[in-house]
């Protein structure tokens, strides 16, 4: 998956390889190393075939079973300086 996921990276920036498989897809793909199936989602150009290529990848889940404690590292976005107050206004 990792092939098709390079290739969609590529398409996205590289417009050398944009028109590379704007001229010939299949020996682009060829080249890249994708499956069969991979080819076949790319070609049919529907979004849901080519994403449920990378829905059949398992994501690991983080947990976190206890608090970490305390932030070691000081806040790299601290809060703003209150704005200032209103001026009273003259009592003239």
């Amino acid at each position: 998956m990792s092939n098709l996921l390079d290739l969609l990276t590529d398409l996205a920036l590289d417009t050398k390889k944009q028109s590379a498989f704007l001229n010939n897809p299949s020996s682009l793909m060829e080249e890249m190393g994708l499956t069969e199936a991979e080819q076949t989602a790319m070609m049919s150009g529907e979004n849901a075939k080519i994403a449920a290529i990378f829905a059949e990848e398992r994501v690991s889940i983080a947990y976190t079973l206890a608090d970490p404690g305390p932030d070691p590292l000081p806040d790299p976005d601290p809060f703003p300086p209150s704005p200032p107050s209103d001026p009273e206004p003259d009592s003239n």
